[in-house]
């Protein structure tokens, strides 16, 4: 039997090497025990390689993925990510899956993937930017708009009070802030978003297990 697997071993196993291809065969007529031991050792040695080339393999991959979390902070950085960047205030363009599908609407940069929280006074006009190219976001400085698709949107506040204007751009509901530029944000970023995610889900799933378990 042993002479039997001994076979079935060397003709199954094979060991690539830099002068060519050689299988690994072990003789039956050296003595079971022998063999055996020589198959085990062949194994181990094949099992290690295997495994040697699988972490260099996936060893670029994992640095590759660290690098691609990082987000971009600088407008040299986002260029370096492939996203074009505005000559005014270097705020990235970050089209949104509408506009990847439809590339020929008019996209805006995005100065900020967040709000920004301004206190806001009664009756004031105040002009929103639009295209994400003013020096003074989240407000229009009447140069970055100009020779754009782009016109800044008036807003007037009923009372004095602090309100969330949109820093991606994308918000439906411009001038004012409804959580869109989260979705860009995960769009840009979807290792960190999907930790974020994974998380808040083990988080939900724990608290309400815990409420409900009787």
């Amino acid at each position: 039997s042993c002479g039997f697997l001994l076979s079935v071993v060397g003709s199954i196993f094979y060991a690539p090497s830099t002068r060519g291809h050689a299988y690994i065969i072990n003789s039956a007529s050296s003595g079971c025990l022998h063999g055996c031991r020589r198959t085990t050792a062949s194994m181990s040695l094949l099992r290690a390689a295997a495994g040697g080339r699988a972490l260099k393999t996936k060893l670029p991959i994992l640095a590759g993925g660290r690098a691609f979390a990082m987000m971009p902070s600088t407008p040299e950085e986002w260029q370096a990510a492939g996203y074009e960047v505005s000559p005014k205030n270097g705020a990235p363009k970050i089209p949104s899956p509408w506009s990847q599908w439809f590339p020929y609407e008019p996209t805006p940069f995005s100065p900020k993937l967040g709000p920004y929280t301004v206190k806001v006074q009664k009756d004031t006009v105040y002009h929103w930017c639009s295209c994400g190219e003013a020096t003074t976001q989240p407000f229009c400085d009447n140069v970055g708009c100009k020779d754009t698709k782009f016109k800044p949107i008036a807003y007037i506040p009923r009372n004095t009070e602090t309100v969330q204007f949109c820093g991606s751009k994308h918000s439906p509901s411009r001038p004012l802030f409804n959580g869109t530029c989260y979705l860009v944000w995960a769009d840009v970023n979807p290792i960190p978003a999907a930790a974020v995610g994974f998380g808040a889900c083990f988080v939900t799933g724990l608290l309400t297990t815990w409420f409900f378990h009787p």
